[in-house]
């Protein structure tokens, strides 16, 4: 090992390390101030020496807060490694304390689930965690798992097909998919086949904004496919077309059961098969106590009558 590279170990130390994790999760100085109970000047301190000892700028300011360059991505999860290794070098062990805990968990998550399961985790929290927080954002598939090899989110919940290398994958629940109609629609009385399904307004859950619709579609469906009349990225916003319309959607059983009665539509059986709905929660392999907590939690909920 050169001298300089000795100088500058000798000079990274275990808070500027922290304020370094702190900042590629917050992205604000006066957030990583108040998390790790430091003056925003020393924060800004540490990052201006970080920014010497790692020769780069790590973090470029933007009107919604601090952007991590490159470099500063791919120290990620070696920061977090080198900290969790100073912590077993000195005998700390990994805890979480949800009644003291005062932190921010970022999860990713499809919006249906985020609809949901966050009413019954918020009063998880209340019951459990009173001083803690969470976030949702709307990261789906590669993207959410970008984000958790990034450290910008601590869990991924939703369906990932294929397998999933480099991650714990925890299940969470399986639902099943129904057809949603209004309360009295003329044509779904009685037993739906797949000639009438067929003859049947659509709205369409596209994310993208199109008509392709979502990739749950059953070899049915594409052989005759239906008559679409709307498309909307959300599956709770389908709920208030269908319930003013003669159109009908296709959305996941537990979601159009909690809210059914709330919209004014009825829940029906579909005339044909699509794979069962399988989330799971996916997280670093080396997630801390603090997102096993979380997983628990969210498992117990989903276990719960009040969830569907």
């Amino acid at each position: 090992m050169s001298p300089i590279d000795e100088n500058k170990i000798s000079q990274l130390d275990g808070a500027l390390l922290l304020v370094l994790r702190e900042l590629l999760r917050q992205r604000r100085t006066t957030l990583v101030a108040k998390r790790l109970g430091l003056s925003q000047s020393a924060v800004s301190h540490a990052l201006r020496r970080l920014r010497a000892l790692f020769g780069d700028p790590l973090f470029v300011r933007e009107p919604h807060g601090l952007q991590p360059t490159r470099h500063a991505l791919e120290l990620a999860p070696r920061i977090d490694a080198l900290i969790a290794a100073m912590g077993e070098a000195v005998g700390l062990v990994d805890s979480f304390a949800p009644e003291t805990s005062t932190r921010d968990f970022r999860l990713a998550a499809p919006d249906h689930l985020a609809t949901l399961l966050a009413p019954s985790l918020l009063q998880a929290f209340a019951a459990h965690a009173p001083g803690a927080r969470f976030a949702f954002s709307q990261r789906l598939g590669v993207d959410a798992l970008e984000g958790l090899r990034r450290d910008e989110i601590d869990l991924a919940l939703g369906r990932f097909d294929g397998r999933i290398r480099g991650f714990t994958v925890q299940r969470l629940f399986e639902d099943q998919y129904c057809l949603i109609a209004r309360t009295g629609h003329p044509r779904t009385g009685r037993k739906l086949t797949r000639a009438s399904y067929a003859q049947l307004d659509h709205v369409q859950i596209s994310v993208g904004g199109d008509f392709r619709g979502l990739d749950i579609e059953s070899p049915a469906m594409r052989a005759r496919p239906p008559h679409t009349v709307a498309a909307v990225p959300r599956f709770l916003m389908a709920f208030p077309l269908v319930a003013a319309s003669d159109a009908v959607a296709i959305a996941p059983s537990r979601l159009a059961h909690a809210h059914a009665a709330r919209f004014g539509v009825t829940v029906h059986a579909l005339p044909f098969d699509l794979d069962p709905l399988r989330v799971v929660a996916v997280s670093r392999t080396d997630a801390d106590r603090g997102v096993q907590w979380l997983i628990e939690r969210l498992q117990i909920l989903a276990q719960e009558p009040s969830t569907p």
